[in-house]
């Protein structure tokens, strides 16, 4: 493992994949409760901890860590897996729309410029807030497919597991990139 952490043993977990987030940030908890300097811990433990969390709460970070510690290489590179090409050119068009609108909205000399753009923004917001719902239900598809990739194993799953490891960094990038723009669209 090149002497990286395990944070499945950080946090006190089993090494598997499919984790329940109330059971994670519970576990989470009762390690930052153990091992917290202001309670006699050690605050590179304590930093370990954090670490953990950050990790296994993200779905890619966490799958791509499972696979590192079975030794199965996770590449950058390759081509788009396919629940990011269905998505791609959608995602695009509406983020540049919204950057477009808010520079538009700033640029607006006149109130009645910018209602217009503010008007714009909130019929905007629906567009954004649909396609955020179905990047989330992509997310969910690719976790649920967790379950299997604990049952047979990293080495069994490894190819396939990276081309999901792949999506779900595109994808979370996405919702977080689409959530910003909504809320950008409505507060101009």
């Amino acid at each position: 493992m090149d002497g990286r952490p395990d944070h499945f043993e950080s946090l006190g977990l089993e090494r598997q994949l499919d984790l329940e987030a109330e059971e994670l940030r519970m576990r989470y908890d009762e390690r930052c409760r153990e091992v917290h300097p202001d309670a006699g811990g050690a605050a590179e433990e304590f930093d370990a901890v954090r670490e953990a969390y950050a990790c296994l709460s993200s779905p890619p970070r966490r799958l791509r860590h499972w696979l590192e510690l079975a030794g199965v290489e996770v590449v950058e590179g390759g081509s788009l897996p396919v629940p990011v090409v269905d998505r791609f050119g959608e995602i695009g068009v509406l983020l540049r729309e919204a950057e477009e609108l808010a520079k538009r909205y700033h640029s607006a000399q006149s109130a009645l410029g910018r209602s217009v753009v503010e008007a714009e923004g909130i019929a905007l917001q629906a567009r954004l807030a649909e396609v955020r719902g179905g990047v989330e239900g992509a997310i969910e598809e690719l976790v649920a497919l967790f379950a299997s990739y604990d049952e047979s194993g990293p080495l069994a799953m490894g190819e396939e597991a990276v081309e999901t490891a792949r999506a779900l960094v595109f994808l979370e990038k996405w919702k977080g990139q689409l959530r910003a723009a909504w809320a950008q669209a409505g507060c101009w």
